[in-house]
């Protein structure tokens, strides 16, 4: 389990996912205890002393080690998907730039739609598809955070429709999954799927302005 955790924040590393020792990562340890990320560690050099466990409340089981300031938003994800083994929050300039952008326009959850690469999500079987990503506003009360995002979630429950992230604004990006595997794969494809989304607003834009320029044949 620490080897993977590891592995994962590594991962995000290494594609330049954690600038400046953010971000952070957790794993279900059994039905009592989830192991976390502490506080302010390079999530490229990790080592198992890096780790912590915590209870499903948030509260440190070692009370001299600190985690994530965030951790009530991980404890709440494992507690309402019983599947979910990994957790995974990173800083991509790619989801902090839109969401906040987004979030200014009061737009409330970006929608994917028609990307092959949509197929990588757990449970997605077609390109057609739409993926739905909320977004919330940034706060630094995390439980007040965890209240505002909570609905959001146990509707995915209620109406048996998959949610595979979500962003907060000007923030980063919530994914999990049920192993390893699973959890790489979410990360990887839904920040590419941002910064696919980001380019296609990009063109869309330019080529409206423009229009496509004709290739005249001599």
């Amino acid at each position: 389990m620490k080897d993977d955790l590891i592995e994962i924040a590594s991962f995000c590393a290494d594609k330049n996912l954690v600038p400046a020792r953010s971000g952070n990562f957790s794993a279900r340890i059994d039905s009592e205890k989830i192991q976390i990320t502490q506080s302010g560690k390079d999530k490229g050099k990790l080592t198992a002393s890096d780790l912590m466990e915590i209870n499903y409340k948030g509260k440190a089981l070692n009370p001299e080690e600190k985690p994530s300031a965030e951790t009530l938003l991980h404890t709440q994800i494992y507690t309402l998907f019983r599947d979910v083994n990994f957790v995974a929050h990173f800083h991509s300039s790619s989801s902090a730039v839109l969401s906040k952008i987004l979030n200014k326009k009061k737009i409330k959850r970006i929608k994917l739609a028609n990307y092959e690469l949509l197929k990588a999500l757990s449970g997605v079987e077609t390109h057609d598809h739409t993926e739905e990503i909320p977004i919330f506003a940034n706060d630094q009360d995390i439980f007040r955070l965890s209240m505002e995002i909570a609905p959001e979630l146990e509707r995915a429950i209620v109406t048996d429709k998959s949610i595979h992230a979500y962003l907060i604004a000007g923030h980063g990006l919530y994914t999990w999954g049920k192993d390893k595997a699973e959890t790489i794969t979410h990360v990887d494809a839904i920040n590419t799927l941002i910064e696919s989304y980001i380019m296609e607003i990009q063109l869309s834009k330019s080529l409206s302005k423009s229009g496509p320029k004709k290739v005249e044949s001599k």
